[in-house]
């Protein structure tokens, strides 16, 4: 051989056949239900490769031998400008090699290059035994000095590396090992390994700092400091590949390459446009035996939305034997299957979790509510990598296994420090995907390249409706603090939900996206919505009652600020929840049938939020709580002006110190407070605990203003300054599973009930007490009874009553109904010369019922089965009365009373007597009203006991109202003679009836004539 040119250097060039054909990987999932196949497989097969040496410039000729052509070891190696050792920290951008430059295409659409240290062994005489061969192949192997002036020399122990100085530009019709996900992984290789111009300053056109033109000094540090604000580098190192095997012969080379690169992570609005181009590629490794792929990995970056955290997914393609019937043979034992074999190439995918922890406090400046919209601190993501994922869109798509959403599992921090436990759907989200274009020049040709994700396709994506289910997360009862809260309050803006709903928040905000730094993403999570389980309603209703609820828009503008949010609202709920609280929790006097419409720190659940947000209380809440059962509280309450949170605080006093304060007139809790709050050991500081608490108490309190009110007959007066509504329940659950203890109280103080301005009840106290559901203590202490107006009369038997008929009343009744209380009081037989009154007694009671019922009260004089009797001189009579009131009026009266006279006269020869009777009876409820009277005259006379005569006149009457407008008059009158003479007797006996209904009682056509009569007196004139 000779040098053609003197002076210019002589090439060694070694031509190689291809060395790598990529082949169709088949999708392959957990269920291993997808299948390969079937023959023939889809194959690219690579471009040829070369190695180029520089012979010795000393030398113009040399011996054509096969040492002269195989001692590449004593050649120089002539590579691509970017083909530098593992130590360079500066060079060339990327560009594809020149044809006379060493260019390996393994794997196909990649030229990899080793660097000036890279020596190839291999054996020049064939290497064989007992007449077999290995096939010729020459190995990549690193020469270095191990000390400064030492001989070079190949050692096992010292790692080889080599670059991807190029790409081919080769479009895969199908799928390969290195294509997955629709990403241009060949450019992202080639430009990681080998491409030292990143970042370009921009407006640069991309040309190396050394070939622009001069620009000013200041514009160069200011892009500097725009990179170093946003933790880039100022200058991006390209790593190569580690080479563990490289291998080339005539039927292909054996590789074992791998890689990984800690490129800076670029985000479209975040960091981009300083001169770093979007490349997600983390990691690569490949393994080839005779240039076909074994073993393929491929590792890029991406994101889980809407939690945020940095996550990789991993492409595995391997090779792998799947069986397959190639005939059937019969043979005299039967029929026998043959089987073989075929390796196909199979690719799955999963999602390995790069940043297990998501701290969202250092990014509350970048949500629109300053972080109040995320009740979270922290996520922690406990799912290291998933299972292999079911095949997928390109793109975004949300981790499928097995035909169903992979749940990560989760562990977040709330407000106040608790783990809350959760698994859930994410959507993952690349960081680049790809874009195809179409050059026309020099030829007609497909361009694929990587470019940004665009962040509002991800939230259209992520918001579409069917994807709902995955965003809405179950809690199974974890409690969960939904605002934040202080050391003292802890726990009052805690619930416990059932499920809570996420979604994506974009950071759009060109200022927030300016200052996002270390890779996060221009998304965070947001809850918007949850149902939940009130503790302290719970507790008191004694049932489940899980609510929806939303964050307030108070509490997300303003926080706790006493200026926004005076109340310190914290949810709402979509619909208020009306809250049927069981009198006998609330004292017993009241059925306080309010509704929820919010959640307050300071007051738990409230009603009327606009009223509530202008610091206003309005009593219509208190519509359909009734007081008494008979009057609404709204009737009864003062309307309260402006909150004062002076009171509020008093919730949390010690309870002896609140008993002490509610027991005062002027106190007063104008707004019904319903708070829940857990309890320690003795000797554990709440503030700083050292062990679990060991029960929740829950406190219902209220004492608000009351004033005078009338409804029909009835009337409630309370005293001025002194009359007091006290209510409290205190109810303790222990968190060992125990029963619940509690104690009820209601209370009434210096208050008068009215009845229809003719029977007043004064009261000193009126109190409910039931501990620990035990028999309910009810107690009424300062009864005075007196009458007025047309009961006065009345009032003068009052005063054989006794003054304390009701402290210690001789019968009381408490049922799930009510509490009924009252006595009787026989009054003794009065006999004053021709005066005689018997059997008359005074009863009254009062009935005060749990349930929506009026309350009332029942007098009477006497009774129906036993009247009173009065009898003066030679007339007498009998009688009794009933009266019962309620707060809608009257409910019955009853009264009815009997007189008469009776005279007889003897003679001797003759005798005889006249009597004559009369009586009337009224009687009035809701429906009815009767009257009824009768007279009876009659008179005897007997003469000499031979002849006797009597006559008896009876006359009665009785009107009843039906309703409707129908009433009737009944009238029966008789006339009774009888005669006796001797033996003969003889009786004669008139009577008469008459029945007066009116228009609206007299019977109708219908009625009197049925059809079939009708029918034959038509038929009569036909």
């Amino acid at each position: 051989m000779t040098r053609i040119i003197p002076g210019e250097a002589a090439l060694l060039i070694v031509h190689f056949p291809p060395q790598h054909v990529a082949e169709q990987a088949f999708i392959q999932n957990k269920a291993g239900s997808l299948f390969a196949g079937p023959p023939p497989v889809m194959a690219l097969l690579a471009g040829p490769s070369r190695l180029v040496f520089k012979l010795h410039d000393d030398r113009n000729e040399w011996p054509l031998t096969m040492d002269t052509l195989m001692d590449w070891q004593a050649y120089e190696p002539v590579l691509s400008a970017n083909a530098l050792p593992f130590e360079a920290t500066s060079g060339p951008g990327i560009k594809k090699p020149v044809p006379l430059e060493t260019a390996l295409e393994v794997p196909t659409g990649l030229y990899l290059s080793p660097d000036r240290f890279g020596t190839w062994y291999h054996s020049i005489q064939p290497v064989g035994s007992e007449g077999r061969f290995e096939l010729w192949h020459t190995r990549l192997g690193a020469a270095r000095p191990k000390e400064p002036g030492a001989d070079t020399k190949d050692t096992n122990d010292t790692p080889v590396y080599s670059r991807v100085i190029g790409t081919t530009d080769v479009q895969f019709p199908f799928k390969t090992s290195l294509n997955a996900g629709g990403n241009d992984t060949l450019t992202d290789i080639a430009r990681l390994s080998s491409d030292f111009s990143m970042p370009r300053m921009p407006g640069t056109n991309g040309l190396p700092n050394w070939l622009q033109r001069p620009i000013d000094r200041l514009i160069i540090r200011n892009w500097q400091k725009r990179l170093a604000d946003k933790g880039l580098p100022l200058k991006y190192v390209p790593s190569p590949v580690r080479v563990r095997r490289l291998m080339l012969s005539s039927a292909g080379a054996w590789a074992n390459l791998e890689s990984a690169w800690d490129y800076p992570t670029i985000i479209k609005g975040v960091n981009d446009g300083l001169g770093y181009d979007p490349l997600s590629l983390e990691q690569w490794q490949h393994i080839a035996a005779q240039g076909r792929d074994q073993y393929v990995k491929t590792v890029r970056k991406g994101y889980l939305c809407d939690t945020g955290h940095r996550v990789s997914i991993v492409t595995i393609t391997r090779r792998e034997f799947q069986p397959y019937q190639i005939r059937t043979e019969h043979t005299q034992d039967g029929n026998i299957g043959i089987f073989g074999s075929i390796a196909y190439l199979r690719q799955y995918e999963y999602i390995e979790v790069q940043e297990p922890i998501k701290d969202y406090t250092p990014l509350a400046w970048a949500y629109a509510h300053n972080g109040r919209e995320m009740p979270f601190k922290t996520i922690r993501i406990t799912t290291r990598a998933t299972p292999m994922l079911d095949p997928h869109p390109e793109g975004l798509f949300w981790p499928m296994v097995g035909g169903k959403p992979f749940l990560f599992q989760m562990v977040a921090e709330d407000a106040e420090g608790k783990t809350v436990h959760m698994e859930r759907p994410l959507l993952f989200v690349p960081l680049t995907v790809q874009q195809r274009t179409i050059s026309r020049f020099p030829f007609f040709r497909v361009i694929v390249k990587d470019t940004f994700i665009d962040w509002h396709d991800v939230k259209l994506e992520y918001e579409k409706s069917h994807y709902l289910d995955y965003k809405t997360v179950p809690l199974h009862a974890q409690s969960v603090a939904f605002a934040e809260t202080t050391t003292e309050g802890k726990g009052k803006t805690s619930l416990s939900a059932e499920n809570i709903t996420f979604t994506m928040q974009l950071v759009d905000d060109a200022g927030k996206l300016g200052k996002l730094t270390n890779g996060q993403p221009p998304f965070l999570p947001e809850v918007t919505a949850a149902s939940v389980r009130i503790p302290s309603v719970e507790r008191l209703l004694g049932r489940s009652l899980p609510v929806d609820i939303k964050l307030a828009e108070d509490y997300l503008t303003g926080g706790m600020d006493p200026q926004n949010n005076r109340g310190e609202l914290f949810a709402e709920l979509p619909t208020s929840l009306a809250l049927p609280i069981p009198p006998e929790l609330t004292g017993g006097l009241v059925k306080p049938d309010m509704s929820i419409a919010g959640l307050s720190r300071l007051l738990g659940p409230v009603d009327k939020l606009d009223q509530f947000r202008n610091n206003k209380l309005d009593t219509s809440m208190f519509d359909k709580a009734s007081f008494l059962g008979g009057i609404t509280l709204k009737d009864i309450l003062i309307e309260a002006g402006s909150l004062d949170l002076d009171h509020f605080e008093h919730a949390d006093l010690p309870v002896e110190d609140l008993l002490a304060k509610l027991d005062k007139p002027s106190f007063k809790l104008k707004i019904p407070l319903l708070t829940s709050r857990e309890i320690y050991p003795p000797g554990v500081d709440p503030k700083k605990p050292t062990a679990p608490p060991i029960a929740v108490e829950t406190r219902f309190l209220w004492k608000p203003d009351i004033r005078d009110h009338t409804i029909g007959p009835f009337q409630f007066q309370p005293e001025a300054a002194l009359g007091q509504l006290i209510l409290r329940t205190i109810l303790v659950t222990p968190l060992n599973g125990d029963p619940l203890t509690f104690e009820v109280y209601g209370q009434l103080k210096k208050f008068k009930l009215a009845f229809a301005n003719a029977l007043n009840l004064d009261f000193e106290s009126l109190s409910f007490r039931s501990v620990d559901g035990k028999k309910a203590d009810v107690s009424v202490e300062g009864l005075a009874l007196t009458f007025t107006g047309p009961l006065k009369f009345v009032d003068t038997l009052k005063n054989i009553i006794p003054s304390n008929g009701f402290s210690d009343p001789p019968f009381l009744d408490v049922t799930a109904s009510g509490i009924r209380a009252g006595y009787t009081l026989s009054v003794p037989t009065v006999n004053v010369g021709i005066f005689s009154l018997q059997n008359l007694s005074l009863g009254a009671a009062l009935t005060l019922p749990f349930v929506n019922q009026p309350a009332g009260i029942r007098f009477n004089i006497s009774e129906r089965e036993k009247p009173f009797l009065v009898t003066v001189g030679l007339f007498g009579g009998s009688g009794f009365f009933a009266l019962s009131l309620n707060a809608h009026g009257i409910e019955q009266i009853e009264a009815a009373i009997e007189f008469g006279g009776n005279v007889s006269l003897d003679l001797g020869v003759a005798s005889g007597g006249i009597s004559v009777m009369a009586g009337i009876y009224f009687g009035m409820d809701k429906d009815n009203v009767m009257l009824t009277g009768y007279l009876r005259c009659g008179g005897y006379l007997s003469v000499l006991g031979l002849i006797s005569l009597s006559v008896e006149f009876y006359l009665g009457f009785s009107y009843l109202d039906k309703g409707n407008e129908k009433g009737e008059v009944w009238g029966q009158a008789t006339v009774t003679v009888c005669i006796d003479i001797a033996f003969f007797s003889k009786s004669v006996e008139l009577k008469v009836e008459r029945r007066f209904a009116g228009a609206a009682g007299d019977p109708t056509f219908g009625q009197l004539v049925s059809p079939s009569e009708w029918e034959n007196y038509c038929e009569a004139f036909a």
